[in-house]
This record gives structure tokens, sequence and C-alpha cells, in this order.
């Protein structure tokens, strides 16, 4: 019963960042680029890549059932920093630089170095072309 009481303490509290999102969200231009939420101290709590920022800013007010993470993440939003980039593949250097630098709360996936995304460079075709790349497999040796 503690469990659906704290479910629904968080949802009513995450209001709070959805409010935050639609005052942005005119502002925003449809361009790829990062997000940052920040609390009330100015701490980043989340920092988001985005191939269209307003449409993926959306998704945070307009769904209704966000995980729990999510729901205390927006609860405790209390700004909102948009940087736009070039091309998707900037705004993924960016965030990975992001997440290195501050380490947000919410960001779990690239927190350490083990999960970084590694970009491959071909120069075999005739033209070159840019690949998200898992990390290469380690080689033990005993």
């Amino acid at each position: 019963m503690g469990s659906k009481f704290l479910k629904k303490e968080a949802m009513i509290s995450s209001d709070i960042g959805k409010e935050v999102i639609k005052k942005e969200l005119p502002l925003v231009p449809k361009l790829p680029g990062v997000y940052r939420m920040l609390n009330s101290k100015g701490d980043i709590l989340y920092v988001g890549k985005a191939k269209n920022l307003p449409n993926r800013l959306k998704s945070y007010v307009s769904e209704k059932n966000h995980i729990i993470r999510t729901e205390r993440m927006l609860s405790q939003t209390k700004r909102l920093e948009i940087t736009t980039t070039s091309n998707e593949s900037e705004a993924l250097l960016l965030e990975a630089n992001l997440i290195k630098k501050f380490k947000p709360k919410f960001n779990i996936l690239l927190r350490d170095d083990k999960s970084f995304p590694f970009i491959f460079i071909g120069n075999k075709d005739k033209w070159p072309f840019i690949k998200l790349k898992d990390a290469p497999a380690r080689v033990l040796v005993t």
C-alpha cells in the first residue's frame, strides 16, 4: 500500500516539471539538440538529446504513465536549458560530453566509461560515413 501512495504522490508533483516544459515549448526551435533539466539549486538532473527538440519535450508533457524515475525527475525539475546543434551526431556527442562532465542524477547509462559510445568513421566506401558502434570487447589475458 505504501508504494501506491508514493507513486501517486510522485505523479502529482511531476506536474511541476511538466509546467516548466509547457512554458518553454513555444520558444524551442524544431532542431536537433540537447536539453538539460535543472533543479531549484541549478544542478543538472538530466541531459537528453533529440532529433527534434519540441517533439521530444512534448513526450514528457503528453505521456500519462511515465516510469517512477521519470516522475521523480519531473517533480524536481524547475528549469530547462536548450542547446541546438547542426545535426543528430553533434547532439549525441554533446550529450555524452555533458553527462561525463556533470554526472546528472537521472542519467544512468553514460555515467561510467564502460558505456561511452564509439563512433566509427568508415573509409572503404566511395563516401565516408559515420556510424555508432558498441564498445569493442575487451580481451582478458590470463
